[in-house]
């Protein structure tokens, strides 16, 4: 496996590491049920999106534990996140996965220098991870009725809303 691939897996998951921090805190800071769903079905994305690549990590030789500067990153970002308003967030959440990540999740699917249908799957699925997440940020600011449906699919353990 090329180690360009390598290299842009372990930053996507390092990503994903920090994700999960981030949504950790924004569910703290949820201010109503609404948004407390949002949230944690939000960092259940970023979850399970961690353990589906956790094989393919050990695959390739790749530390699967927690980097100590993504939960850093993570923890200063949603810090930042406490003061702003819900629909802020979600215009952030959409910039940034539209500018940072889905270009580097998508980056994935390019590096792939052999057949090797586990990290091809992987790429599409991280790609299409990020895609979704950016189709439902898109849906909550156009009040879609179904605005989170996007990812919630793609959940193997969605959370339920009361």
């Amino acid at each position: 496996m090329h180690d360009k691939f390598k290299e842009c897996l372990l930053e996507v998951y390092r990503a994903e590491q920090t994700g999960e921090i981030i949504f950790e805190a924004l569910l703290k800071n949820a201010r109503n049920e609404e948004e407390r769903f949002i949230f944690a079905s939000m960092l259940q994305l970023e979850t399970e999106a961690k353990a589906i690549m956790r094989p393919t990590l050990m695959r390739l030789g790749l530390p699967i534990e927690e980097n100590p500067l993504s939960r850093q990153q993570g923890i200063k970002i949603g810090q930042t996140f406490q003061e702003i308003s819900f629909e802020d967030l979600i215009l952030n959440i959409k910039n940034s996965v539209e500018s940072i990540y889905l270009p580097q999740y998508e980056e994935l699917a390019t590096l792939i220098t052999e057949e090797d249908k586990e990290c091809i799957w992987l790429a599409k699925f991280m790609g299409d991870h990020e895609r979704a997440l950016l189709l439902a940020s898109n849906n909550i600011i156009n009040k879609s009725k179904e605005h989170i449906k996007p990812f919630t699919d793609m959940l193997r353990f969605p959370i339920a809303f009361r």
